[in-house]
């Protein structure tokens, strides 16, 4: 498969090392705006072609897959070139700015039979798959409190980032509150009833932290916290009737050699799980990605939707209680 990269920001070395390390994948060009930057980043990663056309690349016939690692506000009409184009699409989270977008996503997919996938990786992961499994056996009982935190405070200090503009799509929440919807639905598979939500504003004017208490499909009830004000966690703890699995680094393990989870017991007792050592979790996903549009992938996608339909639902609360208190 022949990658486009559109975009060159922090995210893709990671990407880079993922795609050339499965069979058959190869970067064959990279755009960006900025021709000092790319021509650093297409020499650093030894990519050839550069160009800062970026609709060029969506319709090349030199391209099979694209990957979209732009802000956020210039997702939509990429991915949606990409996929009139006949492109694989793996677009950087958030998938688009709002659920009106990302519905239309979808139905683009539909129509064209597209393979359009989403690069929250941690479904890859083996040991996100066996706390899943964990929560399905029913070994906890029913699920009935749901507790995701991912906060990053560094975002703010470093200087011109898309994070600090909200005509961008700035802010924590589609940038952090992201991965608490996705979590929750991917684990649980439980949907959102209700929310009830309070945030502060930057004085940019974008979310810098946001927090809800969400009302599940079965009763259940998940809070959820994010934030550019608080250290970096990556925090999720799932409880049932009988017992709780947590994990303090879900999204991707802090130390790759140490993918650890905690299961524990109504009885006081726990047993902590290491599972996955070494695993590369964005691999899998473009190992993934290469076998077209699954069931899967199909799943993934309509998670990465309703997230868009809970963030919009999250912020309509804190916008409706007022809570555009600024912090200076």
């Amino acid at each position: 498969m022949r990658w486009a990269f559109l975009g060159i920001g922090r995210v893709t070395p990671r990407m880079v090392e993922a795609i050339r390390m499965v069979n058959g994948h190869e970067i064959v060009a990279a755009v960006a705006r900025d021709s000092d930057a790319l021509n650093k980043w297409c020499e650093r990663h030894s990519v050839t072609q550069s160009s800062a056309d970026f609709h060029r690349w969506c319709e090349s016939p030199e391209i099979d897959a694209v990957y979209v690692a732009l802000p956020p506000h210039l997702h939509f009409e990429y991915i949606r070139h990409a996929i009139l184009n006949g492109k694989t699409v793996l677009s950087e989270k958030p998938l688009v700015m709002n659920h009106e977008q990302a519905l239309e996503i979808a139905q683009l997919t539909d129509e064209h039979n597209a393979s359009v996938h989403q690069a929250t990786a941690f479904p890859f992961h083996p040991r996100s798959q066996a706390m899943k499994q964990i929560i399905a056996s029913g070994e906890l009982g029913e699920v009935k409190r749901i507790i995701a935190a991912f906060s990053a405070s560094h975002i703010l200090n470093r200087g011109r980032d898309y994070r600090t503009d909200p005509t961008l799509g700035g802010g924590c929440l589609l940038d952090l509150g992201w991965y608490c919807s996705f979590a929750t639905q991917w684990l649980t598979g439980l949907s959102v009833v209700d929310v009830s939500a309070m945030g502060t504003k930057s004085d940019q004017g974008v979310w810098i932290s946001a927090q809800a208490i969400v009302r599940l499909s079965n009763g259940a009830i998940a809070h959820w916290d994010s934030g550019f004000d608080a250290a970096g966690r990556k925090w999720i703890e799932v409880a049932g009737s009988q017992g709780s699995v947590i994990c303090d680094d879900f999204l991707r393990p802090w130390d790759l050699a140490k993918p650890r989870f905690w299961v524990h017991g109504s009885d006081g007792k726990a047993r902590a799980e290491l599972i996955g050592t070494g695993f590369q979790q964005e691999v899998a996903m473009v190992e993934h990605l290469a076998k077209g549009r699954t069931q899967e992938s199909e799943q993934l996608l309509s998670i990465a939707v309703e997230s868009h339909r809970h963030l919009d639902l999250w912020e309509k609360e804190m916008n409706d209680r007022g809570c555009d208190g600024t912090i200076r």
